[in-house]
Order: structure tokens, then C-alpha cells, then sequence
């Protein structure tokens, strides 16, 4: 698991060193059309019960969970819509309504939980309604009322859905028009701010104070009441009455804070042309729960000083993505995570967390050209108190606790020096100071002194000083820019780098980026190229040497080394490309893989009192713990760091606990003790939409169901997610029961989308959880059932099944009369094979017998009986080889069968010299008969050929098969002797022919006339 912030996921914090005294730069969240808002002008903006922010534009209404937004607009064919896009006030009263207010004067209620508008009817007493400004508020009573400006005073008369005039409950002196008014509880009072002054109404003895009719003497109408055109008002947590004004007359407003507890004005006729010289109007008061009051406005925007007693402006103007830009701040509203929320004229939504401001950005000046620094904060030291920093071209700075820049003072450097310091090591006596330079020497600073005596380095042959340090011997190690690592090793008192410097041939690397001495009192060297070496200090004997080669417990993941951090006795932490835990003891090193999102450049890694690393890198600062590796929070400008790129080894720890690093224009400052990342109680996730084939339904009746039941064809949903938190350090985790086997973490869009579900009941379920890993107490779930199509029921699976047994049983029992008709045909076969046997082997018999009687007495008679059992048995193979024929499947189609018919032919032409021709349509061959009627047609055509080659001694014999209308026509002609049908019809061969014929349900028809010829017809249904 990989734990990675958000965009806009934790804390916004503090970005600039303030640009003045009377102005602050904080760090804003933009929200525009880029980024979902619906136009770039927006009027109004409340949080709802549940946490959802709705805005207001010029162009509608707008949900906002904190990822996406969702846009309410007019539709003419929808009454229940908005009634017109440009919404100018919304108000959420004690019943968890939001009330709407549009530009053209319509007021209602917009329903949060089905999006249906219900409009208010407002009596329009004057005309002059229309166009006034006008707000809702409300009172502890729970009256709703619509405060039209220099007009009247409505409440809402709930019953019959209306408003009606206050007059009543909120009497006025005649002729006095409301601007405004708030309540005071404790006191049973009211304030109400008109055009003719202030007016107290005593609620628990309906008494009206005000100029001239001061009947409770009232020291607020006393010292205040004389002030007309009161707007906005406000009464704070403080007792303290804050009451804008700008009468006609005046040159501009002004602003008047007075203390009920004490009776005494605190500030009085304030103006805000001093901050702002420019045009300006405030229009709105706001306190947040931590007691700080803010004003917003036309060119206005400010925050008052308590300790001050002044207003402190916001600044405005474009400084960077974090900055705010506008004309008006419409709007100002608090959440209930604190977040400040300011809706502009021109420049869309922005939201800001004053009290979560974490960061401080420090910028240095060029001190030649007076502009800010362009080049990197590189080192830091701390110094009584202050601190010292060295950038690049820049020169030395010193600044104090509060990191106010302050002189330099540092005897030997002078103030506006552009001394180049690229590291700061702190010697073993406590009160020196060896500072790299980039001219190649070194500055002894005394902290006691604070004194600097510069020492040039011949054998460096002016490299620059990348790093120094000095070893528990008091000698010094050198590390270059190009030049790579020199040790010079102190001898008596005073110092002199002309002699004792030598250069370590065995560090194979130009330049050296980090060095320590660890708790062995070794020599640790990070390179650019050559990974890290460890070097006895005493004799700078290379210990070991760990590069992206060897062993794998012993191996960097890459050539690069930038930093160090001792961790403990047992753990120094490698920074280069990506983190490696190195142990000294065992000598191995294991790596810390950084998440697949994230650059695995490291530049600088500093440790908390909490036991967590701090590591900066060219795009942003992240925390981790090395025995949770697998946990990162990220922080980069989207969280208040103007310039979230980081140099190498620019970082250090202060006494007090704050960290600091360098980029490369300023450096930041943050206390890790006051980021509060881990929240005690993680919120609830909450489903804040929910499509269905891409189109939405209503979030809020679907969870009123016990089960989410779906048609067959709404299996693509999309399930959008929300915590409704702004800056609480949480993710979103999501797991679709029968689908997802693993949790999944939501992404920057919050959605779980499933663009295809079969059918089934599965449980949908989501949970928070911190940057620590721990998830929240509660678990939100949703029950999803999708319908399966008809043909998915058990019902249709199991009519499914009764139709296949159905026809599985059908299709057996053709099978078996199929089986049976073929053994029916074996059968008829057989019958007729052996009764054409028996006939043949009888007559064979008979004939033989005949002739063995004749033998010595009529040879010529025996020779005759000799003819016919030849005849006899010659028919009987005939009759037995057409039977092996006809069985055969090779010999289906009627081809078959008129080659068959085509040889015999040709057997009867040689025997009997008679012609045969054959006349076949072409659609007849080929056509599939069935063995019973291949073979009794073949024996219908034997029997009519041999009997007109042989007895009829035809010279001409035409055989036609013809196939029309599902029936097969065989016709067998000859021009032979014919015969009297009638003295034949008993005969053998003729009732054999009608028999066969009969055995395939064929008609026969025999025509023959005395010396003309036979004609012999067969209709087969096919």
C-alpha cells in the first residue's frame, strides 16, 4: 500500500513572508471552471447538515463534495427547477433548509435531498422590492426573515407558505427603512441598523429605543444611535457590536466596534482607506468559531488584529496558483472543519484554512539589485538564538526566531556580502562555524565572537566547497564540486591549509554532495556518481564502498547519493535515487521503494522527535517512517509551498524542533508538531452520487432502500464517493463484495465505476482511513442487486431443461423408430432376399431333378433344365449383390443408383443385343433415396429390362426418370413383343414387380399391346 496526499488533500499552509504589516498572503484552493464551476461569477456559498457546499452563480446553483460539482439550472419543462439561473443570496435556516434568493426577486426553498425548488410567495408591498438588495436571516425563535434594504421586513409564515410583513414582530419608527439587524440572545434584544439610525427592540418588554426615544436609555443608542445607513452588522461571541456604514454624505464607510460588557466604542469611525487607496465597499461580517472577525467586500478583504486592535488585509492579486485575485468577495463562509469560503465576482470559488497555515516561505533579497533572490538557499546553521543562511550569488543572511531577516553582523563578511555558502558544519567545540564557499576556501566563523577569518585552499585549486565536516580528531574533511574528497588533518593550535591537505584517491567521484560522521566515528561520503563510501577517519582507510553493483543486501538503487541522516545506533538513511536503510553493523543496506507516482530523486532527509523522516525532493516534501515504508504523505505547492523545488542537502533540524529546507529561490520552515495530519475521528464516507448507465439517479432515495434493486440492463454503474472533508488528512478505500477481491484506494476522482456487473446481489463498501493507515470506526455499505434477463432466471433455466429433456427424449425416440424402421427394412429385406433364394434354390431343385431323370433319355430337354438353373442361380447372386448394394450409405443419391442401373443395361445390351437409352433430368441425380427404395426400384428396373430383353426380344428399350413436385417418375419403355396384361397378371414376374412397389408405397402402372411394345411406370413419393 502507498500512501500518497491528494490534490488539496490535507493542510493549506503558509505561503509568503507577509508583503507588508498591513498585508497577508494565505493559500487558497481555486475553484473555477476548470475545475467544475458552473461560471466564474459567484454570489453565495453555505454548507449544508450533511457537508456538502452549495454556491451560488450567475449561471446556478451548485453542489460541491469536495471532488466534483453538480449543476441545478432552470428548465422550462421542469416547475420544480430553479426559477432562474442568476442566484444572488442562499441561507441555510435552523431546519437544514436552503433557502435561495435569485437576481429577478424569487425566494424559496431548494430540497438538498431530491433537487426540487418550492417557491415562497412574497407580497410585493412597494415596487421599489424588486430592485432592492435583500438577505435572509433568521432569529432564536426560529422566525425566518427576508430583509429587503430600504424597503421593509418580511417573516415567513411557514402554513401558508408565504411571506408576510413583520411590522408586528419588528416594529420601526415611521418613515425608517431596515438595512439590517442581528439579534442579541442573552440580552432578549435587537439591533436594527436603518437609514435613520439605530434601533434597540427590547423583545421580553416590546420597548423601542432609538435617537430622540431613548425609553431604557439604552448607552448603545447613547453613544451609536445618531449613525444612519447601518450595513452590515454584527454581534460576536465577545459581546461586541460591529456595525458598518457609509452614509450618502460620507467620502467612504466606516467601520464602528462597540463593547456591550463595557459600554465602550473600541474602534470608531475606522477607515480602510489607509490599507486600501482605493475605491471600496465592505458588505458583509463574519466571525469564525475561533473568534476571528473577517470583512469582505468590494475591493475588500480583511481580518482583524485583536492584539492590534486593525484590520490586516488579504492580499490581492495574482502571486501564484495558491494566491486570490478579485474584484468582490461576495460572499464569506465558514465550514465546520474551519476552511474559510470565499465566493468572487470574477474569479470563481476559493477556499483558505487561516488557522492550518503550516508552511512559512521565506524569501532572501538581493541585496545589490534590492529584488528577490533568484538562486538557492543552500545551508542553515543556528546561531543564539537566530539563524543563519547561506544561499548561491546571494551572499549570508540572518534571521530571527520569527524569521524576520535581520543585519548579518559577523565581523570579516561584510552586510551586504554575496559570499557564496554551500554548507555549514558546526565544530566539536560548540562555538565554530566552517563555512564551504564556492571561491574554494573556508570561513572560520566564532558564534562567540561572531568573527570570520576566510582560509583559501590551494590543493582544491579553487573548487567549489560542496561540503565540510569535521571528525571527533578535529580534522577536516573536504568535499568538492569537481574536485572530489580532501582530508586536512589539524596539527597544534592554529590553522593553516597550505600544508597537511591531501586528496583521497580512492573516492572515485568529482563531486561530493553530503557527509557525516556516524556514531562509530567513520567517515560516510555521498557522490554524484560513484554511490557512498565509508572511510576510517583516522587513517581514511575506505572501508566500504556501496554503489548500484554487488551483492543485493549491499547495493544503492542507483550510482547517485545526495544525502544522509543517522537515524539511530543501527540506522542511517541513504538519499539518492529513492531511500536506502543502510545498517552499520551488519553492513547491509535495504531499500525503500518510493511510490510508483512519485520522483525518485531524494535531496535532503531530516529526521522529527516523532521518529519520522522528512524528505525533500525536486518536486515536493514528503513524511515517511522507516518502519512503515509503505505509508508517504506528500506536500507540494497545492499544500502552501510556493516553490516545492528542493536542493541537495539543503535542510536543518532547529533546537526548538522546526525543519528547515532550501529551494531554489527561498526555503520554508514548519514545526512537525503542529501539523495535525492524524485526525482522531475519521469521518464517515459518503456516497454522493450514484449513475447508472452514466445517467444519475437520487443518492438519497436509493439509500432509503434496503437493497438497490437494478433491471438486467442497468449493469454499468458508477458510484461516486466522498468524505465531505476539505482538508482532513483521509483516503477513501472502496470494495464491491463478489467482484473486487482486494480493497481499492479511490483515486483523485472518488469513483468506483463497474461498467459491468452480471447479475447477482453484491455489497458495496467504503471507508475512510488516516495517513497512518488506521481506517475509521464506521463502514458505509450499500446492498446492489442486478435482475438477471429471462433467460438467467432459475424458472427459464429450469423450463430450459424440461424442453431439452423434452427433445432429448423426442429425438431417442426417433432414434429408436428410426432403429426400428431400419430393422423393419432388414427385415423386409431378408424376407424378400430369401424368398428369392428359397423361389430360386426350389426352382433349382426341381430343375435339377428333372434333368438328372432326363439325362440319358431327352438330353435336349436336359439341356433346357440345365438353362434355367443357371438362369436360377444367376438371379440369386444378382438378387444378393443389389442387396450389399443398396445397404451401402456410399450409394444414397440416385446417381448411384442410374450408374447401378446403367450397368446392368449394359450387361443385358451384350447378352441380348437389345438398345438402351437412358433419359435422366438433371435435377434427379441428386436426390438421396432410402435403401429400401434404392433397392426395390433397382429390382422393379431389373425385372422390366430382363423381361423385354429376354422374353419380349426387344430391339429398343428407353428408360426416363424424371423428378417434379416431391415425385420421382421412372418410366421403362420398349418396342418388343407386348403380351396380353390380363393373361399375365398372375404371373411371377409381375407380381413381383407390384409387390416391391407396394413395399415403398410406389405406384405401378403396366401398359402392353400385342407387337407394339410394354411401357412399365413408377411414381415414388419421395
Amino acid at each position: 500500500m502507498q500512501r500518497l496526499s491528494l490534490s488539496i488533500l490535507f493542510l493549506f499552509v503558509c505561503s509568503l513572508v507577509c508583503l507588508s504589516q498591513d498585508e497577508r498572503q494565505y493559500t487558497f484552493a481555486h475553484y473555477d471552471t476548470d475545475k467544475g464551476l458552473v461560471g466564474h461569477d459567484a454570489r453565495a456559498v453555505v454548507q449544508d447538515e450533511e457537508g456538502y457546499m452549495w454556491v451560488g452563480t450567475a449561471s446556478g446553483l451548485q453542489r460541491f463534495d469536495g471532488t466534483r460539482f453538480i449543476t441545478f439550472q432552470h428548465r422550462i419543462d421542469d416547475l420544480a427547477s430553479i426559477p432562474e439561473n442568476n442566484i444572488i443570496r442562499l441561507f441555510r435556516d435552523t431546519k437544514n433548509n436552503l433557502w435561495v434568493l435569485t437576481a429577478a426577486g424569487h425566494v424559496g426553498i431548494f430540497d438538498t435531498k431530491h433537487f426540487r425548488f418550492k417557491e415562497v410567495t412574497v407580497p410585493i408591498a412597494k415596487k421599489s422590492f424588486i430592485l432592492s438588495a435583500k438577505y435572509i436571516t433568521s432569529d432564536s425563535r426560529g422566525h425566518i426573515y427576508l430583509v429587503c434594504m430600504r424597503s421593509e421586513l418580511l417573516v415567513y409564515y411557514e402554513k401558508e407558505n408565504r411571506f408576510v410583513p413583520a411590522g408586528q414582530l419588528m416594529p420601526l419608527p415611521s418613515n425608517w427603512s431596515i438595512l439590517s439587524f442581528c439579534e442579541d440572545i442573552s440580552a432578549g434584544k435587537y439591533y436594527l441598523g436603518t437609514d435613520s439610525g439605530l434601533v434597540v427592540l427590547n423583545a421580553r418588554t416590546h420597548q423601542l429605543s432609538y435617537r430622540g426615544h431613548n425609553v431604557e436609555k439604552e448607552s448603545l443608542i447613547d453613544q451609536l444611535g445618531n449613525i444612519p445607513y447601518m450595513f452590515p452588522m454584527l454581534l460576536d461571541s465577545k459581546h461586541r457590536l460591529w456595525v458598518l456604514t457609509w452614509p450618502p454624505v460620507a467620502g467612504g464607510p466606516s467601520l464602528y466596534c462597540y463593547d456591550r460588557d463595557s459600554h465602550a466604542i473600541i474602534l470608531k469611525n475606522y477607515s480602510f482607506w489607509p490599507l486600501i487607496k482605493a475605491y471600496h465597499q465592505p458588505s458583509g461580517m463574519i466571525e469564525q468559531k475561533n473568534g476571528t472577525i473577517w470583512i469582505n467586500g468590494g475591493n475588500i478583504f480583511a481580518r482583524y488584529l485583536e492584539k492590534d486592535k486593525k484590520f490586516q488585509l488579504v492580499h490581492n492579486g495574482y502571486v501564484s496558483d495558491q494566491s486570490i485575485a478579485f474584484e468582490t468577495v461576495s460572499d464569506l463562509k465558514e465550514d465546520r472543519e474551519g476552511n474559510l469560503w470565499a465566493a468572487t465576482s470574477n474569479n470563481g470559488l476559493y477556499r483558505f484554512n487561516p488557522g492550518r497555515e503550516y508552511f512559512l516561505n521565506v524569501h532572501h533579497i538581493n541585496r545589490t539589485k534590492n529584488t528577490p533572490g533568484e538562486d538557492a538557499a543552500l545551508s542553515f546553521m543556528y546561531d543564539n538564538g537566530t539563524i543563519l543562511m547561506g544561499s548561491w550569488r546571494n551572499g549570508i543572511y540572518r534571521y530571527d526566531s520569527s524569521f524576520n531577516n535581520i543585519p548579518v553582523k559577523i565581523k570579516g563578511i561584510i552586510e551586504k556580502n554575496n559570499v557564496d555558502v554551500a554548507n555549514m558544519c558546526l565544530g566539536n567545540d560548540g562555538r565554530t562555524v566552517w563555512m564551504g564557499t564556492q571561491l574554494g576556501g573556508l570561513y572560520k566563523y566564532d558564534r562567540i565572537t561572531r568573527s570570520a577569518t576566510y582560509y583559501d585552499i590551494p590543493a582544491i585549486e579553487h573548487s567549489a566547497v560542496r561540503q565540510v565536516v569535521e571528525d571527533k580528531n578535529g580534522n577536516l574533511w573536504i568535499g568538492t564540486h569537481n574536485y572530489g574528497l580532501f582530508k586536512y588533518t589539524q596539527t597544534g593550535t592554529g590553522y593553516n591549509f597550505n600544508k597537511n591537505v591531501e586528496k583521497i584517491a580512492g573516492v572515485d567521484a568529482h563531486t561530493i554532495t553530503a557527509m557525516c560522521v556516524d556514531r562509530n566515528g567513520n567517515l560516510m561520503v555521498a557522490t554524484t556518481s560513484n554511490g557512498v563510501y565509508i572511510l576510517d577517519s583516522k587513517n581514511a582507510q575506505i572501508l566500504q564502498h556501496f554503489n548500484h553493483e554487488g551483492p543485493p543486501h549491499q547495493r544503492l538503487q542507483d550510482y547517485a547519493a545526495f544525502a544522509f541522516c543517522i537515524y539511530d545506533d543501527t540506522t542511517i538513511i541513504i538519499g539518492g535515487c529513492g531511500l536506502n536503510v543502510y545498517n552499520p553493523n551488519k553492513q547491509t543496506i535495504t531499500p525503500i521503494r518510493l511510490a510508483s507516482n512519485m520522483p525518485t530523486d531524494v535531496k535532503a532527509i531530516q529526521k522529527d522527535r516523532h521518529g519520522y523522516l522528512w524528505v525533500t525532493q525536486s518536486t515536493g516534501l514528503f513524511r515517511i517512517r522507516p518502519d512503515k515504508s509503505n505509508i508517504f504523505i506528500v506536500f507540494d505547492r497545492q499544500d502552501g509551498i510556493m516553490n516545492d523545488h528542493f536542493e541537495i542537502s539543503a535542510s536543518a533540524s532547529l533546537p526548538d524542533g522546526r525543519l528547515v529546507f532550501g529551494g531554489s529561490n527561498q526555503f520554508i520552515v514548519f514545526d512537525p508538531e503542529k501539523m495535525d495530519l492524524d485526525e482522531d475521528s475519521l469521518p464517515n464516507v459518503t456516497i454522493a452520487g450514484f449513475k447508472v448507465q452514466n445517467k444519475p439517479l437520487l443518492v438519497d432515495s436509493l439509500l432509503n432502500l434496503k437493497m438497490i434493486e437494478l433491471a438486467p440492463n442497468q449493469n454499468s454503474i458508477t458510484i461516486e464517493l466522498s468524505s465531505l472533508t476539505f482538508i482532513a488528512a483521509s483516503l477513501i478505500k472502496y470494495k464491491l463484495e463478489g467482484i473486487d477481491k482486494n480493497w481499492i484506494q479511490a483515486d483523485f476522482s472518488s469513483q468506483a465505476v463497474y461498467p459491468y456487473l452480471p447479475p447477482g446481489t453484491y455489497t458495496f463498501k467504503a471507508f475512510t482511513e488516516n495517513s497512518e493507515g488506521n481506517p475509521g470506526k464506521n463502514i458505509t455499505t450499500l446492498t446492489i442487486k442486478v435482475k438477471p434477463l429471462y433467460w438467467q432466471t432459475w424458472w427459464f433455466v429450469g423450463l430450459i431443461v424440461f424442453v431439452l429433456l423434452g427433445i432429448f427424449l423426442w429425438v431417442d425416440k426417433l432414434r429408436m423408430q428410426k432403429i426400428k424402421a431400419t430393422e423393419s427394412v432388414r427385415n423386409r429385406i431378408a424376407t424378400s432376399l430369401t424368398e428369392d433364394m428359397s423361389n430360386s434354390l426350389s426352382s433349382i431343385n426341381i430343375t435339377s431333378e428333372l434333368a438328372k431323370r432326363k439325362i440319358d433319355t431327352d438330353r435336349e430337354r436336359t439341356k433346357e433344365y440345365i438353362n434355367q438353373i443357371s438362369d436360377s442361380s444367376n438371379r440369386m447372386v444378382q438378387a444378393m449383390y443389389d442387396m450389399v448394394w443398396s445397404i451401402s450409405p456410399e450409394n444414397d443419391t440416385l446417381q448411384h443408383t442410374v450408374d447401378r442401373m446403367k450397368n446392368y443395361a449394359a450387361e443385358m445390351e451384350s447378352m441380348y443385343t437389345p438398345s438402351i437409352i437412358f433419359q435422366v433430368d438433371e435435377q434427379v441425380k441428386d436426390l438421396y433415396l432410402r435403401m429400401e427404395t434404392r433397392y426395390e426400384m433397382l429390382s422393379i428396373y431389373k425385372e422390366a429390362v430382363n423381361n423385354a430383353a429376354r422374353h419380349a426380344q426387344a430391339k429398343y428399350i428407353e428408360v426416363d426418370l424424371q423428378s417434379k413436385n416431391s415425385t420421382l417418375t421412372m418410366c421403362i419403355r420398349d418396342d418388343g413383343k407386348g403380351f396380353n396384361v390380363e393373361l399375365v397378371e398372375l404371373s411371377r414376374g409381375l407380381s413381383e414387380m407390384r409387390r416391391r412397389a407396394g413395399t415403398i408405397n410406389a405406384k405401378l402402372a403396366l401398359k402392353s399391346e400385342i407387337n407394339t411394345g410394354t411401357t412399365v411406370k413408377v411414381i415414388i413419393n419421395q
